[in-house]
């Protein structure tokens, strides 16, 4: 389902959407540049502050040494904070669920700041004020310096407005992934299910979970496990391999590209389910710790998310085990307010 959604985007997403930012980025580097070339003919050439004198008063105090460093200063730190924090995806280490609480606060402060209705009208005041500095400084002061400045904030202001700000399945998808996930709960409804185990896809086919439908089971190898029944047929049947609602996630085109495990989850649990606002990833060795913000695990069935884990916990095991191609287990799964941690761990 995902993919067959994904196939009818075009481009890519992810960099498509790096791509937008990094344009804002850029010009917002250019337009600082400018106020610094501004300042420096400002200081260097007495007929344009005799003339700024004259004719354009209020342009002797925004060239003024402290203005300008107090703009280029604000627009440059905003500016390196977005490329940390948005550009280049690179969230601080999980470290205990005290770091992951402050970049929650930090990442909810950040979208009320950058939210859709916030950035569009922000996004409109600057071109248009770029436009009424355009035709000021063009046909009235006639200061060319001035007129580019305000191209650049208008060409800033109609690039921010044109980059998408929603894209994903929203409720809608996310009930139809609920829905997914009752077949495998009607399957395991009259068991006593044991913690599943992920195995990784086959030559580009479909995630597997291995559930244990009793408690004594004991170690199992990944052959054996990929030999277990995909139906249930009782007389004393010990455990069974089912269909996550994950399980077609590895055959998305877009992730043979080189994509990263965070970044992979991102579009699977933001870009495209909204099951989550945020995805943070560490790991170490074979274990490998998701914090998801946002998380929606309210609507789920009790035996699927006591065996598979919750619908984000699932899908992200799905993600794991097609990226690294080894059994994925869910160890744990701690909600805290509006944040999910999951912990895995890779079998060899």
């Amino acid at each position: 389902m995902l993919t067959r959604s994904r196939k009818r985007e075009s481009g890519q997403p992810v960099a498509g959407h790096r791509l937008g930012e990094a344009l804002i980025d850029i010009q917002t580097i250019i337009i600082v540049g400018l106020l610094y070339w501004l300042l420096q003919e400002e200081q260097s050439n007495a007929y344009l502050r005799g003339w700024l004198s004259s004719n354009f008063p209020l342009g002797l105090y925004l060239l003024s040494p402290l203005t300008v460093a107090a703009i280029s200063g604000t627009l440059l730190f905003i500016t390196v904070f977005r490329i940390a924090f948005f550009v280049t995806g690179k969230d601080s280490a999980l470290v205990g669920g005290e770091v992951l609480y402050l970049l929650r606060r930090q990442g909810k402060h950040l979208r009320e700041l950058v939210s859709t209705k916030a950035t569009s009208t922000s996004a409109l005041v600057l071109a248009s004020s770029g436009a009424a500095l355009t035709l000021y400084s063009y046909f009235i002061i006639q200061v060319v310096p001035f007129t580019a400045l305000g191209i650049s904030c208008i060409i800033l202001g109609f690039t921010i407005i044109s980059l998408p700000r929603h894209t994903g399945g929203g409720p809608g998808m996310r009930a139809m992934l609920q829905g997914a996930s009752r077949g495998v709960e009607a399957l395991l409804e009259q068991y006593n299910v044991e913690k599943a185990t992920y195995l990784p896809p086959v030559e580009g086919g479909e995630v597997f979970a291995y559930v244990p439908l009793t408690p004594d089971i004991g170690a199992v190898s990944l052959s054996e496990m990929r030999r277990a029944p995909k139906a249930l047929s009782g007389n004393g049947q010990r455990a069974m391999l089912v269909y996550p609602v994950g399980s077609e996630l590895g055959k998305i085109l877009e992730f043979q590209d080189g994509l990263s495990l965070e970044e992979r989850l991102k579009y699977i649990l933001i870009e495209s389910t909204e099951i989550c606002s945020r995805v943070m990833v560490e790991e170490t060795g074979n274990a490998i710790v998701v914090g998801m913000e946002g998380a929606n695990v309210d609507v789920q069935g009790q035996k699927y998310r006591r065996s598979l884990g919750s619908l984000p916990s699932s899908i992200a095991a799905c993600v794991i085990a097609a990226l690294h191609d080894k059994p994925v287990t869910l160890l744990e799964e701690r909600k805290m307010g509006d944040r999910l941690i999951a912990r895995f761990q890779l079998l060899e």
